[in-house]
């Protein structure tokens, strides 16, 4: 598969089968098998069984297989009735690809019991591509996250929805760990966000937790705080840039084009969205010249300085390029040009 290469994860959940006896779980396995090969994308890249739960990955768009398996399973169902099937998607890197295969089981144990035929559940970040381009798609329901389960959406709609407790004590302590953050005590706004998570869970206070890690030199605790964030509030766009801490890169360069593409889409989304556009694209950047691709870096910078013209940032990156080819004559001149910068100036291009 090629860079940008996408995943689709579906787990099925067999209905009824603590009901089932030892031969009737293999049969239904073998069916369940069976019947999603014959309404889903034919044979799977992996097919992987545990219990009830039946995970298959195919190597197709996530968006345009949801589509195809809503749709079939509405028509056809999915087997014995209370099943449940929930689909993810990803990119095809083996890390993000464990990622989507274990979201996706995570889906099937909010879903619980039901009467209904089938359940169909569809991670966050999914239901949006989807939405964007189906004009198909039934009226599927969100469904809040709480502490450990994500954000998701469920069709049939039955008006569900998770909550939290302790609602009126969320506004104090969000503007106590604003304050701390804002004078610089990161160490006890961190005590502050904890109990604020602990009342009810959601996507400003995650980031702002991940943040103080980062500032108190906890590289790891932000990067997995922004991970477990972004699986959970998938549309955060502000949260994308602090991926670009991950060391592996296929997985870093996977989530920064996932946040730019967000933020050019919905860029409603995002505080200074310009801005936001201009560091993702700068992040990009630069892991395309520490793998050698020189041209692909070009583009990028320019077209962050095309997106938010202020500011140096754009020439202190090329700075780091030519250091990084021994050019100290050329990266000095560039930062240079880069304390030079002042907002209001005209863009910076590559020559």
């Amino acid at each position: 598969m090629g860079e940008g290469a996408q995943i689709t994860c579906v787990a099925l959940g067999i209905g009824g089968w603590e009901r089932l006896n030892t031969p009737e779980r293999i049969r239904a396995r073998a069916e369940a098998a069976r019947r999603m090969g014959r309404i889903g994308h034919g044979r799977p890249e992996a097919m992987l069984a545990a219990g009830p739960t039946l995970v298959f990955v195919h190597r197709v768009e996530p968006a345009a297989a949801a589509v195809t398996l809503v749709d079939a399973l509405r028509r056809h169902g999915a087997g014995r009735p209370g099943t449940r099937v929930s689909v993810t998607g990803g990119s095809a890197g083996p890390r993000s690809g464990a990622e989507a295969v274990a979201e996706a089981v995570r889906l099937l144990a909010r879903a619980g019991e039901s009467e209904v035929p089938v359940t169909i559940l569809l991670s966050d970040l999914l239901h949006w591509h989807v939405a964007r381009t189906a004009s198909s798609l039934p009226p599927f329901q969100r469904v809040r996250g709480t502490a450990f389960g994500p954000d998701h959406w469920t069709w049939p709609a039955d008006g569900t929805t998770a909550e939290t407790p302790g609602g009126r004590r969320v506004p104090a302590l969000w503007r106590r760990a604003r304050g701390l953050m804002h004078r610089g005590d990161h160490a006890s706004a961190m005590d502050v966000l904890v109990d604020l998570l602990a009342v009810r869970p959601g996507p400003e206070p995650l980031l702002a937790l991940g943040r103080c890690h980062l500032e108190l030199g906890g590289r790891r605790a932000a990067l997995e705080t922004c991970r477990y964030l972004l699986r959970r509030y998938p549309l955060t766009p502000d949260a994308y840039p602090l991926m670009d801490l991950e060391e592996q890169d296929d997985v870093a360069r996977g989530f920064l084009t996932a946040g730019l593409r967000i933020v050019r889409a919905r860029p409603a989304l995002a505080a200074e969205p310009e801005r936001l556009e201009h560091d993702l694209l700068l992040a990009l950047a630069a892991r395309a010249y520490r793998r050698g691709e020189r041209r692909e870096g070009d583009r990028l910078v320019n077209e962050a300085a095309q997106a938010y013209p202020a500011g140096g940032a754009p020439l202190r990156v090329l700075a780091v390029e030519a250091l990084r080819r021994g050019d100290r004559e050329g990266a000095r001149g560039l930062l240079a040009a880069a304390l030079a910068r002042t907002p209001g100036t005209s863009r910076t291009c590559v020559p």
